[in-house]
């Protein structure tokens, strides 16, 4: 599972995120965002959480630079050794 930024988008108007990203959405989770829904369909699941006044492009850019990010990379490849 690779992280598509393209998937993630942004309802400003709404003051919210939608994504199907997992890494992502724990990233939101884990930084005190609410999740308001959760979609599923054909086995992939969209996630929308209520991000307030913050900025979606600055969630993104945060999330691209965090160490959650090497983490779940590296999770990720340890799956594969299994």
């Amino acid at each position: 599972m690779g992280i598509d930024m393209n998937q993630i988008n942004a309802n400003i108007a709404s003051h919210q995120i939608i994504s199907d990203d997992l890494a992502f959405s724990a990233f939101l989770r884990m930084n005190g965002y609410t999740l308001v829904g959760c979609e599923q369909h054909r086995n992939k699941s969209k996630f929308t959480f209520d991000i307030g006044e913050q900025d979606a492009r600055e969630l993104r850019m945060s999330f691209i630079n965090s160490e959650f990010l090497s983490y779940y990379n590296e999770l990720r490849n340890l799956k594969k050794l299994l």
